[in-house]
């Protein structure tokens, strides 16, 4: 059976000691310590890591709550939090990224091995929602979710938005908003390209569907809501509108 191959950020050297002994007595593979941010993004691309164990404090600029944001936004991959800060407010910052766990140092060999082992399973829970989605019955025009034991019918021209909720996406349709469990990116795959497109790491959208942007803002306004954009999703959207200047 292949290790479990891990990828890490820390900037002290004590705790990364630490790390690398626990990492090895556990029998995972450490496939690096980073100490820079700038290249961190390199290295996930280099070695696809299955598990980033991310430090908060990195002795930068940046923070470790950044970092993961602008790696949920490219990868697929669980991160677990392991940091000094037990406070209420980091953790809370840290909450919205949503961490497959946030571990407080010192930490106990226990604490992380079950922390990565859930992680890993959470993970493989959600290939198989994906296998699910593929069940689904799609044809030119509808989309059938599976509803319990029933497969209801969505008109694709009818979706106007669709929402990443934690283990669920929240599709806003003309008529009604449907939550299902699923992954946004495996929705996605299923939505024609030429209609949709995904803005945000949490947000797909008809391009039809769209009220009003503003671009100064970062967002736009569909199905009710308002939308931000993310940076590394602008210029697809932008490219794909047509307007008058």
């Amino acid at each position: 059976m292949p290790k479990i191959r891990i990828l890490a950020t820390e900037d002290d050297t004590l705790h990364e000691e630490m790390l690398r002994i626990t990492i090895e007595q556990l029998g995972y593979e450490l496939i690096d310590v980073i100490y820079k941010p700038s290249s961190l993004f390199v290295k996930i691309d280099a070695t696809k890591p299955d598990i980033l164990l991310m430090d908060i404090d990195l002795g930068d600029d940046v923070s470790g709550i950044d970092l993961v944001k602008e790696v949920n936004e490219k990868y697929d991959i669980p991160v677990i939090y392991v940091t000094s800060f037990a406070d209420s407010d980091t953790f809370q910052k840290a909450k919205k990224t949503y961490p497959a766990a946030y571990i407080v140092k010192p930490y106990k060999e226990s604490e992380l091995q079950r922390a990565i082992e859930l992680a890993i399973n959470n993970q493989q829970n959600k290939f198989s929602s994906t296998a699910d989605l593929k069940n689904n019955v799609v044809s030119n025009d509808y989309l059938f979710f599976k509803e319990g034991k029933a497969l209801v019918k969505i008109e694709i021209n009818s979706i106007k938005l669709v929402e990443a909720y934690d283990k669920y996406c929240i599709i806003y349709t003309n008529e009604k908003k449907i939550m299902y469990r699923s992954r946004l990116k495996d929705i996605c795959a299923q939505l024609p390209s030429s209609s949709f497109c995904q803005v945000h790491r949490s947000y797909i959208v008809n391009l039809n569907a769209i009220d009003k942007i503003i671009p100064n803002n970062h967002m736009f306004y569909a199905a009710g809501k308002e939308v931000p954009i993310s940076k590394s999703y602008r210029q697809n959207l932008f490219s794909r509108l047509n307007y008058v200047v």
